[in-house]
């Protein structure tokens, strides 16, 4: 018995607080704050309507279009790993080449990784990251770029030198 009464109680004081009345602020500076307390004794409550009803299809904005993002965004794309100078270990540590995209990858966008200006895929991708071919040991540059659906290439990233040590003895 004890062990349900403890989460009725919380249900019954969660119903409580959301029952109550909310009271709009604005602060001197000109920020707004919400609260259940009145800020002053002839404080009236927000009347909260409940909402009703569909969005118009032309009143939504579809912020992940490819016309939106071609005219509002440019994409930023960067290598995340390899990371700059960084010495691969062979059997060791695994060699994945791993890009970031900003404002992110959409539908009929892709990226191709270049290992020292080679493409390593022969069409765009949509993963974030790959895992490489065996590597000789040496000095190698990766970068990434984005493609649009059209096989455009609309970004691509700084090469980013790492190395490959060789196998240990």
């Amino acid at each position: 018995m004890s062990r349900w009464l403890l989460p009725l109680l919380g249900l019954l004081l969660a119903a409580a607080a959301g029952a109550g009345e909310v009271y709009r602020v604005v602060e001197p500076d000109g920020s707004v704050r919400y609260t259940d307390r009145p800020p002053h004794p002839h404080a009236q409550p927000l009347q909260l309507g409940i909402a009703s009803g569909t969005t118009p299809a032309g009143a939504r904005k579809r912020f992940y279009s490819v016309e939106a993002l071609r005219s509002a965004a440019r994409f930023a794309v960067s290598i995340e790993a390899p990371t700059p100078g960084q010495v691969l270990r062979p059997g060791i540590d695994r060699a994945v080449a791993a890009a970031s995209v900003m404002p992110g990858l959409v539908s009929g966008f892709g990226l191709m990784y270049f290992l020292d200006g080679r493409a390593l895929t022969d069409r765009p991708v949509d993963a974030l990251s790959l895992l490489l071919p065996a590597l000789a040991p040496g000095e190698y540059r990766i970068s990434a770029a984005v493609y649009d659906a059209q096989g455009r290439e609309v970004a691509r990233s700084a090469e980013t030198p790492f190395s490959v040590a060789p196998a240990p003895r």
